[in-house]
């Protein structure tokens, strides 16, 4: 590869807007649709392709990553790949309709058994199905700051109905703690609350009170109690994958309006001489979210939607 002693890195870029020719892949969840943005995206090349012993560059969105020597940071880089993959499955799924509803089971004594937690839910969800049949559910074992677990599912009824499930009798089921149960409703964007929930941390967090009731919280810090190589969330299988398209962008513009997008960050690559250190901007990328049910964000513009 050309210009192989070179170095790379990223940052972020404040004026940047995407030429028509530039790549996006677009993911519909639901009403809320993400892109993934490179300027300039190279064909030729795997998927990802080492620069040096220390950085890459993932050839499908051009950015440029740096291979962690650190086990815990290279943990938490894979854990925020996760949690974004969860969000986009959330959102496909989940509209905050009453035919949904959130499920916390938690334990008398204190958890320290991830395995177990695990096992624990599926052992509930098949005594549980067998009260409610037509439910479906995406479930996350969340860990606490002294170190036990509990689980949260996302639950929703395949018939459109007022689910209502008697909180005893989600609790005689469960048999190892408390469960609490709530609705949904009013909040358009599940995925981004939820997975915000599973990875920020309150410092004053007591396990005896609800969760999700958060005082002083530190974004992200959970994510470091979360144990490497282990599925912490899953899926039943009624459960969609999210919609997956690539196109450029001045096609995507066709569908969507991307003037007012709900969150919209861009980065350029920047490829620099270690020995003149000369720098020169080589690619952008670009992340995108929008939600089609905010119309004040796109002054009633809702183009084709045909993804």
């Amino acid at each position: 590869m050309e210009n192989a002693n070179m170095k790379f890195f990223t940052r972020k870029a404040y004026d940047y807007e995407p030429s028509d020719n530039a790549s996006i892949t677009l993911y519909k969840c639901g009403h809320i649709i993400e892109g993934r943005l490179v300027e300039r995206k190279s064909y030729n090349l795997g998927r990802l392709k080492r620069q040096s012993k220390d950085l890459y560059v993932d050839t499908e969105t051009g950015e440029i990553g740096q291979y962690q020597h650190d086990l815990s940071k290279n943990t938490i880089r894979k854990m925020k790949r996760s949690f974004e993959r969860l969000r986009m499955i959330i959102n496909t799924n989940f509209f905050a309709e009453i035919n949904e509803r959130a499920i916390v089971l938690t334990y008398a004594e204190k958890m320290e058994d991830f395995d177990k937690a695990s096992i624990d839910f599926k052992r509930f969800w098949e005594k549980f199905v067998y009260h409610y049949s037509d439910l479906e559910y995406i479930r996350v074992i969340e860990p606490q700051q002294t170190g036990s677990w509990h689980i949260h599912a996302l639950v929703k009824s395949t018939e459109y109905r007022n689910l209502y499930i008697p909180i005893a009798e989600i609790t005689k089921i469960w048999g190892h703690g408390f469960a609490y149960i709530s609705p949904m409703t009013g909040n358009d964007n599940i995925g981004a609350y939820f997975t915000a929930c599973f990875t920020n941390l309150d410092v004053f967090e007591k396990e005896s009170e609800e969760p999700n009731k958060r005082k002083c919280i530190i974004k992200g810090e959970r994510l470091r109690f979360y144990p490497p190589n282990k599925k912490f969330y899953a899926c039943s299988r009624g459960i969609k994958k999210p919609q997956r398209i690539s196109m450029t962008f001045g096609e995507a513009k066709e569908m969507y309006n991307f003037e007012n997008c709900n969150y919209k960050k861009a980065y350029e690559v920047i490829e620099k001489n270690p020995d003149t250190e000369v720098e020169k901007v080589v690619n952008h990328t670009m992340r995108i979210q929008i939600n089609l049910k905010c119309k004040k964000k796109h002054n009633g513009h809702t183009g084709n939607n045909k993804l």
